[in-house]
């Protein structure tokens, strides 16, 4: 079954990619938000990134891109762009450049690349200029408590601001700890409903309670049953109900449920009177249910009005300082700061406990630094695993032309992993093509 987003049909036509570069945070000052977004002026040439004057922000001035960071050399970097194909280079700063946590002389850039320059990160995006436009769109829209500069969380938000007053169901993908329950969250705000929003963990529930719990059930109804017990629709009368992990269901209560949906009415067991009920419903799973064959695909119908899929936080590290600003908010900290090793490992990393993990990571660092930066001595063990690096989010999938490979290896010195990146690829397939081209890869080769 295919389900389609309301981004879906905007992706599909023709939609020219644009370059941005977010500043995303400072080392020396994490407890704020400093996040800032840049279009990049160029379409070919080149682009000095350097020290801003003091007092100066984050911006274009005078052809160059300036970030307000006193660690920085006045010329720092140059990033360039041919034939659509990013690069970043060093020039000669006194602290280095870094690309994904590792120091570089020239690279190529990959769509979402974590660039350090100086005690800064800024996150490198080329994206359609439909999901650009959606930053715009989506400036006053929250994500639950923070804002996003991610631009696929910004269309996604602009589309639930559309989704959120009618009655449509959601279905909500994603990785654990990706933030399912606060898109959940910001559909219930949205929706102007007056009835509360309930929340089940469905893979919490035995399948022998799961009916009673739903539909709830009278005195008596079975053993055990002492008192009567409201069930979870009914408290959600008016409101939204929130169904986390519904991916767990057994096909038995994957049944009652359907029913539920359908009728739109609840009866409590050892009850002969139903209920008619008017519920939102909101459902959320980290597995695929779209290709699930063991899920029932007219459950799966109902529950799939619209399909939000909530990306992981290594595919959004445009947002890592807005979350982290509000971390040490929660923590009541108004001013934090980490060394360059241990912000390297960590902001690098591959989050897979996502948002979840990122928060914990901070709090427990936090506390272990006292008054002073956070170090890696202060970052659990786990902290570390390397950046996935396949591209989740190439800029196009066309074959390249010979030119184009041969620009992208230049770029990249040689490196046939780097310059797949950049072409949106992967490293087995450029080599089939620079066979079939023919090309010298020891040719661009430092």
């Amino acid at each position: 079954m295919t389900v389609r987003t309301l981004t879906d049909e905007a992706a599909e036509t023709a939609d020219p990619v644009e370059h941005v570069l977010t500043y995303v945070l400072a080392y020396d000052d994490l407890a704020t938000d400093l996040t800032r977004t840049v279009r990049l002026p160029i379409t070919s040439g080149e682009l000095v990134i350097g020290r801003a004057p003091e007092g100066a922000p984050f911006g274009l001035a005078g052809g160059v891109l300036h970030v307000p960071d006193r660690w920085m050399s006045g010329t720092h970097a140059t990033l360039s762009l041919h034939a659509g194909r990013a690069s970043l280079r060093d020039a000669g700063s006194r602290n280095g450049t870094y690309v994904d946590g590792e120091r570089i002389t020239t690279r190529a850039l990959r769509d979402g690349a974590l660039i350090e320059l100086g005690h800064s990160i800024a996150c490198y995006r080329a994206v359609p200029a439909s999901r650009v436009a959606a930053l715009e769109a989506a400036a006053a829209l929250r994500l639950g408590p923070t804002r996003t500069a991610c631009p696929e969380v910004a269309a996604l938000l602009v589309d639930l601001s559309r989704i959120a007053p009618s009655t449509e169901s959601v279905l909500v993908l994603g990785e654990t700890g990706a933030g399912k329950e606060i898109v959940a969250q910001t559909i219930h705000r949205a929706s102007g409903r007056s009835g509360a929003l309930i929340s089940l963990d469905c893979g919490a529930i035995p399948d022998s309670l799961f009916e009673a719990t739903l539909f709830g059930h009278r005195r008596g109804a079975f053993t055990g049953a002492d008192e009567a017990r409201t069930g979870e629709i009914v408290r959600a009368n008016g409101g939204t109900l929130f169904l986390d992990e519904v991916g767990n269901l057994t096909p038995a209560a994957q049944a009652k449920l359907l029913r539920a949906l359908e009728t739109r009415r609840v009866t409590p067991l050892g009850s002969g009177d139903a209920q008619s009920v008017d519920v939102r419903w909101v459902a959320a799973t980290n597995r695929e249910l779209l290709a699930d064959t063991a899920f029932r695909a007219d459950l799966l119908r109902r529950l799939a009005g619209y399909v939000a899929r909530v990306p992981p936080l290594r595919a959004r590290r445009e947002d890592l300082g807005i979350l982290t600003a509000h971390v040490f908010s929660e923590l009541g900290r108004a001013r934090a700061a980490i060394a360059s090793p241990a912000a390297r490992t960590l902001f690098s990393s591959d989050f897979p406990g996502n948002i979840r993990e990122l928060r914990s990571t901070l709090r427990s660092a936090a506390l272990l630094a006292g008054d002073g930066p956070i170090t890696s001595a202060h970052l659990p063990a786990i902290v570390g695993a390397p950046v996935a690096r396949e591209p989740s989010r190439p800029v196009e999938t066309k074959k390249p032309t010979a030119t184009e490979i041969e620009q992208a290896l230049a770029a990249a010195g040689g490196n046939v992993v780097h310059a797949a990146q950049a072409l949106g690829t992967s490293a087995r397939q450029l080599y089939r093509w620079i066979e079939k081209y023919e090309i010298s890869v020891d040719h661009y080769r430092s």
